[in-house]
């Protein structure tokens, strides 16, 4: 929590290295971005102009609903699973037609949210990719479960933005 304090108030916002250029590159050949966050709406601006700050691709930002009425103060600094799998499936409710790329990073519950909308919404999902930011590996017990059922083509684990340069999003 104190980390995740500090990162929010006391640190400017720091971009994946070559992910701006790499979503860029995808933009370019017709890719279109939602950016999910568990991240409160109060820093709905902030993000805006970080995201454009960084060369990272337009696209829409959906974060999760904040209200000191009815929230200790502290909680929108709780993770809670369910607010971005929430803006997720909201996302391929509303466009049931469009094929999705879920990008996230194993720090959370990214793993696991992706996966659960992969079993939900089987025909929309086409790729999951995972910054392994807990050196856990791909063949940790950890993503074995999560993505156990799942074709192997259908998830990667990645460290590096560059090491997705290979992918061919527009074919799914």
């Amino acid at each position: 929590r104190k980390e995740l304090l500090t990162n929010t108030f006391l640190r400017n916002f720091q971009p994946v290295p070559d992910a701006a250029a790499l979503y860029q590159s995808w933009s370019e050949r017709g890719a279109q971005f939602h950016y999910v966050s568990s991240s409160p709406w109060q820093l709905h601006e902030p993000l805006t102009e970080f995201i454009a700050s960084a060369g990272f691709p337009e696209g829409s930002l959906h974060l999760r609903f904040f209200s000191l009425r009815n929230s200790r103060l502290l909680s929108p600094f709780v993770f809670r699973p369910e607010n971005k799998a929430r803006s997720i499936t909201a996302l391929l409710q509303q466009y049931p037609q469009r094929r999705f790329i879920l990008i996230g990073d194993s720090g959370e519950r990214d793993p696991e949210i992706y996966a659960a909308a992969t079993r939900r919404f089987p025909n929309q999902i086409a790729r999951i990719f995972i910054r392994d930011i807990t050196n856990q590996g791909a063949h940790s017990k950890r993503f074995r479960k999560v993505f156990r059922g799942a074709a192997a083509n259908r998830w990667r684990i990645y460290q590096h933005a560059e090491e997705l340069s290979d992918e061919q999003i527009l074919d799914y």
